[in-house]
């Protein structure tokens, strides 16, 4: 199966025809005169195939009215013996639409507007969707796609694929996520990749192989007090954070200093970097966590490399190209704030990209070598141990003093704080292009096990 990115041309004379280049005859089993399936989306059409007088690739206006195909292209061309599909067509799911048209999802509207950018350069037709914009009696959405004019809003077929930009765990939660997911997987055979946020314990868990069990720090799980007591006597500092938590909220590094009998407590509180001092252990979690320790994961705490004196910690992306294979697609590293207790940015962390690591002498050739082979191997263990299509994920890894390796944190819908940085542009759109050519082999994949699967 072959993808040609082509720019169709509307012809109004003809009826449910579509006429091809005499070079893609060649290539395939095709005749002019031949009848094949062709496919947008979710909706198919019986056509007759014709030879173009030119190498141009021409529809008739009825069949672009019935494949409801919102625009001329540019397409990706797929087929197989009996069957031409364009696009693919795939849906960006996500939720917080606004009554806008100008900003339809407010501040990710830019985001989104890049993203659908980046699908077309692939011969991707690309919109964006929510719960409320399906018509499920018609197999149709008012899918809301983005040109050099602005945003519009178009009556389109279902997708071939989706891709989950859901922005956050509360909405995720919601019955309405589960049901549209699992109503377009199992009616209409779509595949719906990155779906659900990381529960950082059931990763934890799952990541028993012997290949990755090593990369762990030692973590438990709805700790008591005489479990933290022991973490902090072994290892003077230690992390407490929400299982389901995300962007460094909810966390809290505590340090004890046997010398002054003393546990000291960083934590960020209503945008500021906190520290208290505390004379008990006891008097601590009943002040700083008053709901209690459940679903609270306990992590000892690594002397990290430092940059300028300040702990580091490193972002990898890692994503699935073409051929449905991980690679790394973004490195940069984050530098803890003054008296933060992590290394985001909101809390005044600062990213440092790795041509500048490597100026500094932060990061040796081996180090960054092994940093990259830790993401491959934990993306391909998480891949194999949880279920649905993972596209993405984000990763936090740590780096002790004797240059060992540690994974602190895998995120499924990573944010976007590193792109920030001027030397990582390459690496923002290399991330914004890759979950279009996965989605592209999903499609494949789905047209080599079942053809014509359209409902």
């Amino acid at each position: 199966m072959t993808n040609i990115i082509s720019e169709w041309i509307i012809s109004p004379h003809q009826t449910e025809t579509v006429y091809v280049p005499h070079s893609f005859l060649k290539q395939t089993s095709f005749y002019d005169g031949a009848f094949v399936t062709f496919l947008f989306g979710t909706k198919e059409r019986h056509v007759k195939i014709r030879e173009s007088a030119a190498e141009d690739w021409v529809i008739s206006q009825d069949l672009k009215d019935e494949l409801y195909l919102p625009h001329t292209g540019p397409y990706g061309v797929h087929f197989d013996e009996h069957t031409i599909a364009i696009g693919p067509h795939i849906g960006i799911y996500t939720a917080g639409f606004t009554q806008s048209l100008l900003r339809p999802v407010g501040e990710r509207s830019f985001l989104f507007a890049k993203y659908i950018t980046a699908a077309k350069k692939l011969g991707v037709s690309c919109f964006l969707f929510g719960a409320s914009h399906i018509k499920w009696e018609e197999g149709l959405v008012e899918g809301f796609f983005w040109n050099e004019k602005g945003w519009e809003k178009i009556i389109t077929p279902l997708p071939n694929v989706v891709y989950d930009r859901i922005p956050n765990r509360k909405t995720e939660s919601h019955p309405g996520y589960a049901q549209v997911r699992e109503r377009l997987q199992n009616e209409y055979a779509i595949p719906w990749f990155n779906p659900g946020f990381f529960d950082k314990w059931l990763i934890h868990k799952a990541l028993t192989d012997s290949r990755v069990d090593h990369y762990l720090p030692e973590s438990t799980l709805s700790p008591d007090v005489q479990t933290l007591l022991e973490y902090l006597k072994e290892h003077k500092q230690i992390y407490i954070k929400p299982a389901n938590g995300s962007l460094g909220i909810g966390i809290h590094q505590i340090i004890y200093v046997p010398e002054e009998n003393m546990f000291y407590c960083r934590f960020r509180d209503r945008e500021r970097n906190r520290l208290r001092r505390y004379s008990s252990l006891q008097r601590l979690v009943k002040k700083q966590f008053p709901a209690g320790l459940s679903q609270m994961v306990v992590q000892k705490g690594i002397d990290l490399l430092s940059y300028q004196q300040k702990p580091i910690d490193f972002r990898i992306h890692t994503n699935k190209n073409a051929q449905g294979i991980w690679q790394v697609s973004a490195f940069a590293a984050k530098v803890a704030g003054i008296g933060s207790v992590t290394t985001h940015v909101n809390s005044g962390g600062q990213i440092k990209s790795l041509s500048e690591l490597k100026e500094d002498f932060v990061l040796s050739e081996k180090v960054y070598l092994d940093l990259k082979k830790a993401a491959i191997v934990l993306s391909e263990s998480i891949d194999e141990r949880i279920e649905g299509c993972i596209g993405e994920i984000g990763f936090d890894f740590g780096v002790d003093k004797n240059e060992k390796i540690w994974m602190f944190e895998a995120n499924s819908k990573p944010g976007r704080s590193i792109f920030s940085h001027p030397r990582l542009k390459k690496e923002e759109a290399l991330t914004r292009h890759l979950p279009f050519q996965y989605g592209i082999y999903l499609f494949d994949q789905l047209m080599r096990s079942s053809p014509v699967y359209i409902r």
